[in-house]
């Protein structure tokens, strides 16, 4: 048998461990980050590419996130033109109004995808320079893609289109991911103001 002291010493050591406190680790980079929008959780499953990946940051994150919303401009922006080019069925009950305002938010989405490219150029060649410029650029923007998304809804809605039912679950599926990439760009811009000296917090796009 053991030494019944060595034995006493491991049970010891033992209850030790099993009463200390877990360890207390520090949130990964992308739970603070996706603390700065307004759909957390979304947040956290775009940003699931990055589970294991050492390029997780908030500069990273945010232009990533861009290309999310690019992806989503470009496939809501083909939906549109389906309906307006090979529904042609449905489109003959249409009003001339309903048209007007799909064809209105068609180019809208195009819009929006030429304005993200932009943003995505913008902060590509940025870097960790993100001078007032810049920041005023990607804000201004990111500004102009919200108003287009907000703009294509009212026009459906206003036109009395039944369309709008039909293309709710996409433009509020794009409005999150553009929601959740505005509060990532923000925070970017913040977090590389501030290492550039910059006065000014992140401030929220969306409202």
């Amino acid at each position: 048998m053991g030494n019944p002291f060595c034995r006493g010493l491991l049970l010891l050591l033992l209850l030790t461990l099993a009463l200390s406190p877990p360890f207390s680790a520090e949130p990964p980079p992308s739970t603070t980050a996706c603390k700065s929008t307004l759909y957390p959780k979304l947040c956290l499953s775009i940003l699931s590419a990055f589970r294991h990946s050492p390029s997780n940051n908030s500069d990273t994150y945010g232009k990533f996130s861009i290309k999310q919303c690019i992806k989503r401009a470009r496939r809501l922006s083909d939906l549109i033109r389906h309906f307006l080019t090979k529904n042609t069925k449905q489109k003959s009950l249409m009003s001339f109004a309903e048209i007007g305002a799909l064809d209105d938010c068609q180019q809208l989405q195009e819009l929006n995808v030429e304005y993200l490219e932009l943003i995505s150029g913008e902060l590509k060649s940025a870097s960790e320079d993100m001078s007032d410029a810049v920041v005023g650029r990607v804000r201004s923007l990111l500004s102009a893609v919200v108003t287009n998304q907000q703009t294509c809804y009212d026009g459906l809605a206003d036109a009395g289109s039944g369309m709008v039912a039909a293309l709710a679950e996409p433009l509020g599926d794009a409005a999150a991911v553009y929601s959740v990439s505005l509060g990532l760009v923000a925070h970017a811009l913040g977090r590389g103001r501030r290492r550039g000296g910059g006065v000014s917090g992140p401030g929220g796009c969306w409202s």
